[in-house]
């Protein structure tokens, strides 16, 4: 199974026709699609990528004119297990799809200080699944680590990726390149951020076959993202 985690900056808009060609390029049978707005451009999306073969989408919906969420749209059908209902005032910014024994966490955190209740609603959540379970959370975390993941020390959340790794979760593409040099995201100043990751059970981790960066969606403008791609075995 492919998965792709692709943060499409601002619910799309016009771009959305060359989104949905890239995403078609990748062939990807699970899409978490972060930035996902409600109303009219939600729907436009859904709609788009009903049209390319993803018929089956989580329910949950940031209202409309206002608030970002993430998307989690497949080619097969799926349990939707809906935000976390310990996820305070946006919920949709985590939501969950159950394919079989495969438990995902879509994720888009918001910025700095604002994204601390979510990283402790995601945290206890994953602490609650058995290390046995095929679980991962995959999106736009809106974190990284000082000086491996960005050139500084600006983000006052890495710690909570230690937590994550404390309770048996592994960022995996970390974990196959500990030396790896590559951002998800700059900022207008020209900063490169890894910001984008899918933490795994160890069990999934065991069964996780590539893990990859897709620059050229970033870089050709279609998004201020990269996107997130990861193959696993189930």
């Amino acid at each position: 199974m492919r998965l792709l985690a692709w943060n499409i900056r601002q619910g799309g808009g016009k771009r959305l026709p060359a989104i949905i060609s890239a995403i078609e390029r990748h062939e990807a049978d699970v899409l978490i699609i972060s930035e996902y707005r409600g109303g009219d451009s939600g729907e436009r999306l859904r709609a788009a990528l009903a049209a390319i073969g993803y018929m089956h989408a989580t329910a949950a919906a940031p209202p409309a004119g206002g608030g970002n969420g993430v998307l989690i749209a497949a080619r097969r059908s799926f349990d939707d297990g809906g935000p976390l209902a310990e996820t305070p005032l946006e919920p949709c910014r985590i939501v969950r799809a159950y394919f079989g024994a495969l438990r995902i966490y879509g994720i888009y955190m918001p910025n700095l200080l604002k994204k601390v209740p979510y990283w402790q609603a995601l945290i206890a959540a994953l602490a609650a699944e058995s290390l046995d379970a095929h679980a991962l959370a995959i999106g736009d975390f809106n974190t990284c680590r000082a000086y491996v993941d960005e050139p500084g020390a600006i983000d006052a959340c890495a710690h909570f990726m230690d937590e994550v790794a404390a309770i048996g979760f592994c960022d995996l593409w970390r974990h196959r390149y500990p030396e790896g040099r590559e951002f998800s995201w700059y900022s207008t100043r020209g900063n490169g951020f890894r910001i984008d990751h899918a933490f795994l059970s160890p069990t999934l981790t065991a069964r996780a076959g590539e893990v990859r960066y897709s620059h050229d969606e970033r870089e050709s403008g279609l998004s201020d993202h990269s996107a997130l791609i990861l193959d696993v075995d189930i």
